[in-house]
């Protein structure tokens, strides 16, 4: 069986999408597409940058997004489908809209305006993330909620790996759950290059008004089954879409769970659909035995699409 698994913020890069751009009419034309329904040109973005400018969240957002838009659908023209869905924090939105429970043109435009309420909750509400490598899930949660009781807001924000947990909340808070977590045994820690404290409760505000938006956003219940963010268990039901929806910025990303019910349910062909690698390289760290492609890049994507077309692996 295999999943399609899409990537979040910080996959972005200067010269993203291009070589699709160029190479396929439909990757043009959905990018064209965007463009117009954006009214912006964000594939000038994409292509060209400046850097700082693509890694704003309102627009990293939506160039990741479009980026596996363009990756899916060309997958989908090979004739390669997914079984099972995931995406990495942003990247499920993606797969919503892939799974066919939110169209393209609704998906772009709640992409867009998650963004917005992203950067302005990051502007009232300061704050970082970092991930620390090296030390177990539960040390870390103990550490944050050490460091919590003394008011401060900080907690968990994503379960990547057995061993990479990603902490988010007020910037003290965070660089004290770190220093603490280096002298606890971590091997190194990471400070994120992102615009604020995602998955936590300083994304109150955005999440409030995220919700507001949902109310006239048509969801339906999706073709392919999703392994969700907040749970790490299957959902298709647009009840469950929309609960999700409703309390995913603030919830923790629980990855390495649903990576292992992919998993559990017979998935052995997994391909990060869309720019960047970090999935792939966080599952080869959970299970070297599954087959794992990436298409971040036209070569990366024509040996993929050979391989599964070909039945090779």
């Amino acid at each position: 069986m295999i999943a399609f698994l899409y990537p979040g913020q910080g996959s972005q890069f200067v010269g993203m999408c291009m070589d699709f751009y160029f190479h396929f009419d439909k990757a043009r034309k959905l990018l064209d597409e965007a463009n117009e329904i954006l009214g912006i040109n964000i594939t000038k973005i994409m292509f060209n940058g400046p850097e700082q400018e693509l890694k704003e969240t309102k627009n990293a957002q939506i160039a990741i997004f479009l980026h596996s838009m363009v990756v899916s659908s060309l997958l989908f023209e090979e004739g390669i489908v997914p079984n099972y869905i995931a995406g990495h924090s942003l990247g499920e939105h993606s797969a919503l809209v892939i799974a066919g429970a939110i169209s393209f043109g609704e998906g772009l435009k709640l992409i867009r305006l998650r963004g917005e309420l992203m950067t302005e909750a990051g502007v009232h509400s300061p704050g970082k993330m970092a991930a620390i490598i090296g030390l177990s899930f539960d040390r870390v949660n103990e550490i944050c909620k050490n460091v919590s009781s003394n008011n401060v807001i900080v907690n968990i924000a994503n379960h990547n790996t057995s061993s990479q947990v990603v902490v988010s909340g007020e910037s003290g808070g965070v660089r004290n759950v770190c220093e603490i977590a280096i002298n606890s045994g971590a091997k190194r820690v990471v400070f994120l290059p992102v615009s604020g404290a995602f998955h936590s409760p300083l994304m109150r505000e955005a999440q409030e008004n995220f919700q507001n938006i949902l109310q006239d956003i048509k969801i339906s219940d999706a073709k392919t089954p999703i392994i969700a963010n907040t749970s790490g268990e299957v959902i298709f039901e647009k009840e469950k879409i929309k609960e999700e929806l409703k309390t995913h910025m603030l919830s923790p990303v629980r990855w390495l769970e649903s990576m292992q019910k992919m998993c559990e349910l017979g998935v052995d062909i997994f391909v990060e659909t869309g720019s960047g690698k970090i999935l792939k390289a966080m599952l080869l760290e959970m299970d070297r035995k599954r087959t794992i492609f990436s298409t971040f890049n036209v070569n990366e994507f024509d040996y993929t699409r050979r391989s599964l077309r070909n039945g090779s692996v």
